[in-house]
């Protein structure tokens, strides 16, 4: 590939108020998709202990498992919906995280654990053919809003879930919370064939050059390799914060707690809402430097404060970081992609993402063992910070300056 950035014509003309009804349908199917995981999410602890009687290194595999499915899969997804189109991998992914729910009804922790793995493997799915689709309706000069209102979608479906469980009351109605993380997937596939017309025709597609599989793997790693790192690094401050932001607070007697999580979740709905083209107005490069800064900060002053305004001061101030620096990695790793290999380029970058939750949670664990949670957060802010040379010291300098 060439060192200028891919564009696609077509889609760079899209006109927005045209595919504005599309483009809400496919991110709300991507909404119902994340609540069924947040409302499993907000059962675990309790379902894994009380119910299956398993232990903290249980919940935290059942927690977890969604990832190291994810990781494996989000790459095929973006390679087959590159070839066949988003909707059929975008329904396959919703249709494998409702049947995911199945092998949890037997009550048994091995049973869970196998559920978890295949809702994962869905979700992946999902979600790479949910980016792609939103990218081709975007257009090439909106793609940093694309890429930020995937991660919209996940965190407001991974707030909504929760509201549903604890209206459900799992323990006295455990198979309500099944029905539900069996239907909401479904209802947002129907959500999705309602928009069939809008994901392109297979002649409307670029045809990709001729290559080998290995070969075009190797060629969007490539691509991908720096700002894939990038996010890595960055998503460990999202895993330290949940790990041990409350912990930290504590230990400075702020009493904020209950409100850690919960203000980091509104504050990157905040920011993808309203700083959504931030990323395409400024460019990757001097986005992802703001919005590393930014989180490093944040997590300086959650690990430091002695006031519980300053503190939620920092966990804002990490949320709006996290929220501008992910989309600018995401532009920085399609600058170079040609767009009939967007999806695989996607689905590849944000498995990175599924990397960071699995390297970042050992890591701070040791930090947090070895002193302390406020030291596991300033370990979370150099590694945060090291996100920015990681992606662009590859860079020509002249691609870093131009708003790729």
């Amino acid at each position: 590939m060439g060192q200028v950035a891919a564009t696609d014509p077509g889609a760079a003309n899209q006109d927005p108020d045209r595919t504005r009804p599309a483009y809400v349908a496919v991110l709300g199917t991507a909404v119902l998709c994340y609540a069924a995981l947040g409302a499993v999410l907000r059962a675990l602890p309790w379902l894994v202990s009380a119910r299956l009687g398993g232990g903290p290194v249980a919940i935290g595999l059942s927690v977890g498992a969604p990832a190291l499915t994810g990781a494996v899969l989000r790459p095929l997804g973006g390679r087959l919906a590159d070839r066949v189109g988003p909707l059929p991998v975008l329904l396959s992914g919703a249709g494998l995280m409702a049947l995911g729910v199945l092998p949890a009804l037997d009550a048994h922790l091995v049973a869970l654990v196998a559920s978890r793995l295949v809702v994962g493997g869905g979700e992946a799915l999902m979600m790479s053919a949910a980016v792609l689709w939103l990218l081709k309706l975007a257009g090439s000069r909106r793609r940093g809003r694309a890429l930020g209102h995937i991660g919209l979608a996940n965190y407001a479906g991974l707030t909504l879930g929760p509201l549903f469980t604890d209206a459900i009351d799992p323990a006295a109605h455990l198979d309500l919370l099944w029905a539900l993380a069996l239907a909401l997937p479904l209802v947002g596939g129907v959500l999705a064939l309602t928009q069939r017309r809008t994901q392109g025709t297979p002649e409307e597609r670029p045809v990709p050059q001729a290559a080998s599989p290995r070969d075009e793997a190797a060629s969007l790693g490539s691509l991908t390799l720096r700002p894939g790192l990038g996010l890595l690094l960055v998503n460990v401050g999202y895993v330290a914060l949940l790990s041990f932001g409350a912990a930290a607070t504590t230990a400075h007697h702020l009493h904020i707690e209950a409100f850690v999580v919960p203000v980091f979740g509104l504050g990157v709905i905040l920011s993808r809402t309203l700083l959504a083209s931030v990323p395409d107005r400024l460019g990757g490069a001097r986005t992802l430097t703001g919005g590393a800064g930014l989180a490093a900060a944040g997590l300086v002053v959650v690990a430091t404060a002695h006031g519980a305004w300053l503190g939620i001061l920092g966990v804002l101030t990490l949320a709006v970081g996290q929220g501008v620096a992910v989309p600018a990695l995401g532009l920085l790793a399609l600058a170079r992609v040609d767009p009939s290999r967007q999806g695989a380029a996607a689905g590849l970058f944000f498995a990175y993402f599924d990397a960071g939750v699995g390297l970042g949670g050992p890591l701070v664990g040791l930090a947090a063992r070895a002193f302390n949670a406020p030291a596991a957060l300033l370990v979370a802010a150099g590694t945060v910070g090291a996100a920015v040379p990681a992606a662009l010291l590859s860079l020509p300098v002249a691609a870093t300056r131009r708003r790729v």
